[in-house]
């Protein structure tokens, strides 16, 4: 019996098949839209881009399409900024200048939060001492923000303690927290997945001491085997200065060759220009976004970064735009400029910024 039940299962194949071909020839061509609808559906063949910006191929899904990451500057809710929230009685009073939903409009917001989020107060072992009330969370989170580096030279002003006060009230709140005032180990690292893309994001302060390459290099390697893309914000350089010092220059390329894709600084408290090493961009100081530095121009010019990574599907490198945007902060609220102040500030930015990069920088993007 078996040959036999075998040649029937041949014939039938060999009638599906017959039918098949048949029915094809008889449909219509070209195809009705429905084939059409399912070959657009098809992966379409791999593709390279000069440059080496993206290599293999695939088609973007809906769980990897592009992802586009806002950075703030100094976030500093203490002192002035905390007396003016009081006195218009409005916990959100340094956001009103911004466009609403503006924060929450992009895939994911990163500020440095420059300082602890704590009631235990010590006290003050400086002259500059700041502690950010915990009543400030509702509004960070109503504002946007979905994450915050304490990699910064004010982190610690409520010691140790104060520190891991903050920390857990920031994460438990629902913010992913990374970065610490003098460790550049594992606690500098935090990752997070956005569509698709695999995020790292590193937090180093280079203020109180000079960066323990030993504990960054394990940092690094860590973040590289866990994500697509590696982010460093950096606190560095030096106050009150245009450009950056030598010492986060030679960091900056360090960084680059140790496996960091993308370099955000910080700390002059004055937006400085950007700069390419290897084909990675860096973002040297983004200034102030909410402090009270209200005695000069520079500290109230500050500089947001709009970050966008594309990456393909199957592919091992991304491709990155930066998009500077200029604000002016007034009393405390951070405005976005338009127009010819924007195109003005632009422009300063681009003199202060790599050759290659200023006529992309007046157009407001930067391909990498």
């Amino acid at each position: 019996m078996a040959p036999i039940r075998a040649w029937r299962i041949s014939g039938s194949i060999c009638l599906g098949i017959a039918l098949g071909i048949g029915a094809w020839i008889l449909l219509p061509w070209p195809p009705p839209v429905s084939f059409r609808a399912l070959a657009d559906r098809l992966p379409r063949p791999g593709f390279a881009m000069s440059g080496g910006a993206i290599r293999g191929g695939g088609v973007e899904t809906p769980e990897q399409r592009p992802v586009r990451i806002l950075f703030v500057g100094d976030v500093m809710l203490d002192r002035e900024v905390a007396n003016r929230m009081r006195r218009a009685n409005d916990p959100a009073y340094p956001f009103r200048a911004l466009p609403e939903g503006w924060i929450a409009s992009f895939d994911y917001a990163v500020g440095n939060l420059e300082g602890p989020v704590t009631d235990r107060r010590r006290p003050p072992e400086k002259s500059i001492d700041f502690l950010f009330d915990p009543s400030v969370i509702p509004t960070l989170q109503e504002q946007g923000f979905d994450a915050f580096s304490q990699a910064n030279n004010h982190t610690l002003d409520q010691g140790a303690i104060g520190y891991e006060d903050s920390v857990r009230r920031l994460r438990k709140a629902g913010f992913l927290v990374f970065g610490h005032q003098v460790d550049d180990g594992l606690v500098a690292l935090a990752t997070t997945t956005i569509h698709g893309t695999r995020l790292a994001f590193l937090g180093f302060n280079m203020t109180d001491n000079s960066l323990n390459r030993m504990q960054a290099t394990q940092a690094i390697a860590t973040a590289k085997e866990q994500a697509d893309v590696v982010i460093a914000f950096m606190h560095w350089g030096t106050e009150y200065r245009s450009r950056p010092d030598a010492s986060s220059m030679q960091t900056a390329r360090w960084l680059v060759e140790t496996g960091v894709d993308v370099i955000i600084g910080g700390h002059p408290h004055w937006a400085q220009g950007f700069s390419t090493y290897d084909g990675k961009p860096i973002a040297w100081s983004l200034g102030n976004f909410i402090f009270d530095q209200d005695w000069s121009a520079q500290t109230r010019a500050g500089l947001a970064v709009a970050l966008t990574i594309s990456k393909p599907l199957a592919s091992n490198f991304s491709y990155l735009t930066l998009e500077p945007i200029p604000i002016r902060i007034d009393q405390s609220r951070p405005r976005i400029l338009e127009g010819e102040a924007r195109a003005e500030r632009l422009e300063e930015i681009a003199r202060l910024s790599d050759e290659g990069l200023r006529d992309q920088i007046r157009a407001g993007k930067m391909e990498f």
